[in-house]
């Protein structure tokens, strides 16, 4: 394809130059992922520490966003199967905004023979059923008056959300170059959709809890004590893990995760039981996930890859740059494939695969992989999360790498006069 690129800096008096097209895809991207991302309660109030750990997920956001949507897709169904389980048992009260304000550490328990500690939703409905606990009073109201999602924020990033739509729209129709910077953006603004879908009752930077008491004279060894063997499993957390569902098989979010807490020393257990607070990392489980739910995330994560093909024959500075992105592409896609045929393969042979290890017989390919010797985790990590960080941080640098030389239609502004009907 012989296409005229422009090199260089291009000003932009008249049409849209080089700073334009950084300025739209930087404040997209930094609107969306900002608002996109909701933090469960810290252990610290401190601005800084805020600060520190929004941008950090604000980085993540923009590397996996695919991710995020899913990790925000486990909650949203944790939720939901709590909702059910609160309806079953006679409250109706009980929103999806009280199990994401549960999850997100909201709630805490405050024992007269114990350390105070968080409690998820689960283990809410089960102290309820039990009568170990009264059902928590607080209403759906106050518990969003503690929501700080800010509205001008959330409507600034729908308006530049809309605008950014609408050019890339406007481009594609009067067949105006795009560059691989904001083909990216756009992926990365599809995958937020589905979050702030999944998110939608989840309160935004909530920073205070509301304190529970076990009813009457009770303690919580006499909450153990009743529980009978389950209790006398080992805590990572607290002392009521044992509440918590078995995590389901074919939850394929778990390895990922996994994976990348042993990539980044984030971590999911802690040294110190009871927790004091649950992680942004803490892996909500729903229980058992369905096919359809499982679609949906497959389906996001093949939309947010397959969307870089686009610019499978775009012009690039040099032929070496459009071999390497063609090769990220194809590792994005790669390592995808993989590491889900893989996760198949290793849930259908799982009980020969512990034989084979030498290993206790487990659950799930996530308990499997924990058990076996770390050479094999580090191949694995290396194999699929190393390669796939490595192809996104490719796409991103030479999103903005390919910059200095584009196609001359590049920088020519959509004529909207040539789209809307006139007379």
């Amino acid at each position: 394809m012989n296409t005229t690129l422009v090199h260089g800096w291009v000003a932009s008096p008249n049409e849209r130059g080089t700073i334009d097209i950084i300025w739209s895809c930087v404040v997209t991207v930094f609107l969306c992922s900002w608002s996109v991302v909701f933090l469960n309660i810290p252990e610290k109030h401190d601005f800084r520490s805020y600060l520190s750990t929004k941008l950090s997920w604000v980085a993540f956001t923009i590397f996996f966003p695919e991710i995020l949507a899913s990790f925000a897709q486990v909650q949203y169904l944790s939720a939901r199967h709590s909702v059910a389980a609160f309806r079953k048992l006679g409250y109706p009260e009980w929103s999806m905004t009280h199990a994401f304000f549960a999850d997100m550490g909201g709630f805490v328990l405050d024992a007269p023979d114990y350390p105070r500690f968080p409690i998820n939703a689960h283990q809410v409905h089960y102290l309820v059923k039990n009568g170990f606990l009264d059902f928590p009073t607080i209403k759906r109201e106050t518990l969003q008056d503690k929501n700080k999602a800010d509205a001008f924020v959330r409507i600034l990033t729908s308006v530049q959300i809309f605008w950014y739509a609408l050019q890339c729209i406007g481009r594609a129709i009067q067949h105006l170059a795009v560059s691989m910077l904001e083909l990216d953006v756009v992926a990365i603004v599809l995958c937020t959709f589905p979050t702030f879908y999944f998110w939608f009752h989840k309160p935004l930077d909530v920073d205070t809890t509301e304190t529970l008491h076990l009813v009457g004279s009770l303690r919580l060894r006499d909450v153990l004590a009743l529980a009978g063997d389950a209790a006398k499993q080992p805590s990572n957390l607290t002392p009521l893990d044992f509440i918590n569902p078995p995590p389901d098989p074919y939850q394929i979010l778990d390895p990922i995760m996994w994976g990348f807490e042993h990539l980044i020393p984030v971590g999911n257990h802690s040294k110190n039981v009871p927790i004091t607070r649950f992680k942004d990392t803490s892996r909500a489980n729903p229980g058992k996930v369905t096919p359809s739910e499982i679609g949906v995330s497959t389906i996001i994560s093949l939309t947010f890859i397959l969307i870089h093909f686009v610019a499978w024959d775009f012009n690039y500075p040099t032929q070496l740059e459009r071999d390497l992105s063609r090769g990220a592409c194809l590792l994005l896609i790669g390592c995808g494939f993989s590491f889900g045929n893989l996760w198949i393969l290793m849930n259908w042979q799982l009980p020969n695969l512990c034989r084979l290890a030498g290993i206790a017989q487990v659950n799930t390919v996530t308990e499997f992989i924990d058990e076996i010797h770390p050479f094999f985790q580090y191949a694995l990590n290396v194999t699929h999360m190393g390669s796939y960080g490595i192809a996104r941080t490719f796409i991103i640098v030479e999103g903005f790498a390919g910059l200095r030389a584009l196609p001359a239609s590049s920088f020519r502004s959509v004529e909207w006069s040539d789209l809307l009907p006139h007379i």
